[in-house]
């Protein structure tokens, strides 16, 4: 898009922002994307994160294919990446999405690592440095919660049995051994992706489930917490990392982070609680943010809304987030909309110090 035409549309959505009353940081100037900084002690060459969603192109082992390889390497060779976070990638066989999803193991943590040498060593030919590179570990989910129909109105209930906590149990022993597994590989860091209904995002709202993994906010953040401490208890080099969802767009009771008083209203309380125990645990600081659950409308409604509104939402949330916090999460902001000028929007909240980083999910910035 030519310059003339960013600065057009720049000035288009501040004046809709400016009338619709909403917050809208959009900046002229992208400069503080490319600040250097540092996290956990380590040199960041940029603000901008690499964090691709799934593409399914895994051999069937999980491993990182061919393909794999060179996306991420031409990926890191167009832009100069601070930090890559690696797709969502599972650590069970039967937690995958996907056939072809990534799946780490530990009789494929070797080629997980000369995946990373290739990322690093593109980056290094073309810029002169190396990303942080922080791998999420996902789980596709089998109902953590008690049904609740997540999907449209006339969409048909879904009839998948509830997970046992027997089996959570055990998920958590495996978190910790794909822990032991990314160390093993190589990479700085490892992330629960705790958003997007997910298992590990769909515990979080388990209002209605019975034992130990539902109920109130300590049974429901219960299994999040585990799973970081099987994985600091087998990797205890490896830094920690969230991509967590701050409100998924659900009514109460049924939902997370979303207010009781005000159905429709984001609530982050319970967001910031958990991410000052997992501060305060597990040193975690950096927050890939998201808000509600892809392919469905906020509150369930019958029609998209307006992408100013939904983009207002995700950056007061992260707002929120970081003045409850002040400087104790590193936030990454995403690029969820394809309209709006994503590196001014990011370029917004990071001069703002609402958040630190700008995420892109494709693999151009």
């Amino acid at each position: 898009m030519k310059q003339n035409d960013v600065t057009s549309k720049i000035e288009s959505y501040r004046r809709k922002a400016r009338e619709t009353g909403v917050f809208l940081p959009l900046a002229d100037d992208t400069a503080p994307l490319f600040a250097e900084t540092e996290l956990n002690g380590k040199p960041v060459r940029s603000r901008i994160v690499l964090q691709p969603e799934a593409v399914f192109d895994a051999e069937e082992s999980g491993a990182p294919s061919a393909e794999t390889v060179r996306r991420y390497c031409e990926a890191v060779k167009a832009c100069c990446c601070g930090i890559v976070w690696i797709e969502p990638t599972a650590f069970t066989a039967d937690g995958r999405a996907d056939a072809h999803q990534l799946l780490l193991s530990a009789d494929n943590a070797p080629q997980f690592a000369a995946m990373l040498s290739a990322v690093r060593a593109a980056s290094q030919a073309a810029h002169g440095s190396t990303p942080l590179i922080i791998l999420t570990l996902n789980h596709a989910g089998r109902r953590a919660l008690s049904p609740v129909r997540l999907t449209q109105p006339d969409s048909p209930a879904d009839t998948t049995p509830e997970i046992t906590d027997d089996a959570l149990l055990h998920l958590i022993v495996d978190c910790g051994a794909a822990a032991a597994a990314a160390e093993a590989a190589g990479f700085d860091g490892a992330a629960l992706h705790a958003a997007d209904r997910s298992l590990f995002g769909e515990s979080l709202a388990a209002y209605h489930r019975d034992g130990r993994f539902g109920g109130d906010f300590d049974d429901r953040t219960r299994f999040v917490r585990d799973c970081y401490t099987a994985m600091r208890v087998a990797a205890a080099k490896l830094s920690f990392a969230i991509r967590l969802s701050l409100s998924d767009g659900i009514p109460q009771p049924d939902g997370w982070g979303m207010a009781f008083e005000t159905e429709s209203h984001p609530d982050v309380y319970e967001p910031c609680l958990l991410l000052n125990i997992l501060r305060e645990l597990y040193g975690i600081e950096l927050v890939s943010a998201r808000i509600g659950i892809p392919g469905l409308n906020w509150m369930r409604a019958d029609d998209p809304e307006d992408e100013l509104i939904r983009v207002s939402r995700l950056c007061t949330c992260i707002a929120m987030v970081d003045s409850n916090l002040q400087e104790g999460v590193r936030l990454i902001v995403p690029d969820i909309c394809e309209e709006i000028p994503f590196a001014n929007l990011a370029a917004g909240m990071i001069g703002g110090e609402f958040a630190s980083f700008a995420g892109y999910s494709g693999f151009t910035a």
